[in-house]
């Protein structure tokens, strides 16, 4: 058995906490992706610094589309055609937490994959253009309470992460390429980790929902801001630690 790791950075506290891929001989190569959830705790409970609970209960991503580059001269073999990236077309829904549980998506299975060193993967947040999911025109979108009252925040602000791995990993034929995208939840949203507070955020149409995004009735626009921005910092410092 022969296992490569691109890389693995589970302790730091950022969303996109581990991308792992490892390589296996198998009779038939071809590449499983995965995208999973981490949390804390069940449900992701937080204590804010007022001492207010605030509990995710669902944290729902789409992606509009995935990349693996890799180093068109360094074909393992010339047998097969391809530009210098393969491309896996969306969008794909994912759920990262669900019923208050983190889970584990495989949105691709048995890709084939052309023998060479791959140097790069680079996913993107885009928004869905489905009209009959919940997702519709966002790329974000999470439900949970706030000391008991529901809350929604979504955005529709498109991401893009770009990861360079610091060794190029090698496919040939009969490699099987398995990588999993792991999201920290808590870096988002818990304070003791550099996340946003969302603990005072209001119900201002008094509706029962506590709202939260961009010209939302309620009056927390502001901190939808703030939640995307924390978005931006997390993605370019994960970025920055992978950048040659």
């Amino acid at each position: 058995m022969k296992t490569n790791a691109f890389f693995k950075t589970a302790i730091i506290p950022i969303i996109l906490a581990l991308v792992l891929m490892s390589c296996e001989k198998e009779k038939q190569g071809g590449l499983t992706l995965k995208f999973s959830g981490t949390t804390a705790s069940k449900g992701l409970a937080i204590k804010s610094d007022n001492a207010a609970t605030v509990i995710v209960e669902s944290f729902k991503i789409n992606i509009g589309e995935i990349e693996l580059e890799f180093h068109d001269d360094q074909f393992i073999s010339d047998s097969i055609g391809y530009d210098d990236e393969i491309e896996l077309k969306g969008p794909f829904e994912v759920d990262l937490i669900k019923n208050g549980d983190a889970l584990v998506t495989i949105i691709a299975s048995n890709v084939e994959l052309p023998p060479a060193g791959y140097e790069e993967i680079e996913f993107e947040f885009k928004k869905s253009k489905n009209s009959i999911s919940e997702m519709y025109q966002k790329t974000v979108l999470v439900r949970g309470t706030i000391n008991g009252v529901p809350f929604v925040f979504y955005t529709d602000e498109e991401f893009e992460v770009e990861i360079e791995f610091e060794d190029d990993v090698y496919v040939d034929e009969a490699t099987l390429a398995i990588v999993t995208v792991s999201f920290n939840i808590a870096s988002l949203f818990d304070p003791a980790m550099g996340g946003i507070n969302i603990a005072n955020a209001t119900d201002g149409n008094g509706n029962g929902i506590i709202e939260i995004y961009d010209g939302d009735p309620d009056g927390n626009e502001e901190l939808a801001d703030r939640i995307e921005d924390r978005l931006d910092d997390i993605i370019e410092a994960f970025e920055d630690q992978f950048d040659d």
